[in-house]
């Protein structure tokens, strides 16, 4: 039997380099004459193939991605690519300056190149997360068995974990790693202990912090309140909304309740503290709203978007609430609470099957579904039009206005390959995946 090939691939918008394909940021002057600004379908990644690199997770920032990477002959690195206007790259001596896209000024690397971390020979790679214009990296050091964090980028909010300085300038060339002893939000910072623990960093004016301030939060703080004694396994905030999902199943949120993302909390359009959601009590009691013999599972993967939070249970149940392209149809825009959307849209990942559905992934605006044998659905209505949701297209053709673009249903994706992990970004998202041989 063939063997299988690792694959990484990206679609969406290409013109800040998210993808690392440098021909897309600056093509050469014998063919197109200028940047490629969008990818609308699944597209091979073919730097790390070609350097035989494997690639065993990734992260999507705001026009830049984060590549975990490992080589038979080289030590185990995070590789970055896209945007390092305020160094969420680091440092780097391969970069693009100036004026590209329609007068656009940027500072990016064109292809995947190293981060630049203060390391020892004991230290290997383990997770990363990207914000805005923030990037978080945790190494594990085998020698001392213990994880250490590093953050880069801006700092303006303390979304670092460093002293905010007042009028301090975040460019590339003054690129700073900061060690703080991991999932990014836009502006903050929240990271998972192994002991179930969060503790959060950064932005606070919707509350996204937790911890009960509106204030910016310098210094990594845990996050108690009603979540104390609990043990957080999956943390999720794409935006200003976190969800936190414990072990034993229970749901808690914080922070932007403008579009009734923390349904129990109807007077608050912030939530400064964890409330708890209390998902399975409320489909038992609204039972009727749901389809006949529905019953909800076991919550196992949580994601917040910009202004929409989703659940995914055991069985391979979607549901979402909130306000915008929730996955419902074009005539339900908002729901004040959990609806599901109808399983027969994941044909053949129907619930309970051996192919169900198994992971919720929320870019700001758009969110991606994969099944347990690699099928990917996504819909949404991402800024950029609907390239990074990888369907073929920038938007709806013979619709209303309201909707041209947006894609409010979920869609198969087609791609030449089996998925094994996803990451949205703002604009972008990209596909590590296994060749089917």
């Amino acid at each position: 039997m063939p063997k299988r090939l690792p694959r990484v691939y990206g679609f969406g918008v290409v013109v800040t380099g998210a993808l690392g394909v440098k021909r897309y940021v600056a093509p050469e002057k014998t063919s197109t004459p200028r940047p490629k600004f969008l990818v609308t379908t699944p597209t091979l990644l073919r730097y790390f193939s070609e350097k035989g690199i494997d690639v065993n997770s990734v992260s999507c920032g705001f026009g830049f991605t984060l590549f975990n990477g490992s080589h038979h002959k080289l030590k185990r690195a995070i590789y970055g690519c896209g945007i390092n206007s305020d160094g969420q790259l680091g440092h780097q001596t391969d970069h693009l300056h100036g004026p590209i896209s329609e007068g656009v000024q940027v500072d990016l690397v064109p292809e995947p190149r190293v981060l630049q971390i203060p390391q020892t020979s004991t230290m290997s790679p383990r997770l990363m997360s990207c914000g805005r214009a923030h990037s978080l990296v945790v190494y594990q050091d085998v020698e001392l068995n213990r994880p250490i964090l590093f953050s880069l980028g801006n700092n303006t909010f303390g979304q670092c974990a460093r002293e905010i300085i007042e009028g301090e300038v975040f460019t590339s060339e003054s690129a700073q790693v900061t060690k703080v002893a991991v999932e990014c939000g836009q502006d903050h910072s929240l990271v998972l202990t192994d002991d179930g623990r969060v503790f959060s960093a950064g932005l606070g004016t919707d509350g996204q912090t937790g911890l009960g301030v509106t204030k910016c939060v310098d210094r990594l703080t845990q996050v108690r309140g009603c979540i104390e004694g609990f043990r957080i396994r999956h943390i999720s905030s794409r935006g200003d909304t976190v969800l936190a999902l414990t072990e034993c199943g229970r749901l808690f949120a914080w922070g932007n309740n403008e579009y009734g993302q923390i349904w129990p909390v109807t007077d608050e359009v912030q939530v400064l503290e964890p409330v708890e959601l209390p998902i399975y009590e409320y489909v038992g009691a609204n039972i009727s709203a749901f389809p006949e013999g529905f019953t909800i599972g076991k919550i196992k993967r949580v994601a917040a978007a910009g202004s929409i939070c989703g659940v995914l249970d055991e069985h391979g149940h979607v549901l979402v609430w909130g306000f915008g392209c929730l996955g419902l149809g074009p005539q339900v825009l908002q729901t004040p609470a959990p609806a599901l959307i109808p399983p027969a849209l994941f044909t053949p990942a129907l619930p309970s099957s051996d192919n169900r559905l198994v992971d919720l992934v929320p870019g700001l605006h758009h969110f991606i579904v994969q099944s347990k044998n690699g099928l990917l659905w996504s819909w949404g209505a991402p800024r950029g039009g609907l390239a990074c949701l990888g369907l073929g297209r920038v938007s709806n053709k013979g619709v209303d206005k309201a909707v041209k673009n947006a894609q409010t249903y979920p869609v198969p994706l087609s791609l030449p390959a089996e998925a094994v992990s996803v990451a949205c970004g703002v604009d972008h998202t990209v596909v590590l995946a296994k060749s089917f041989a």
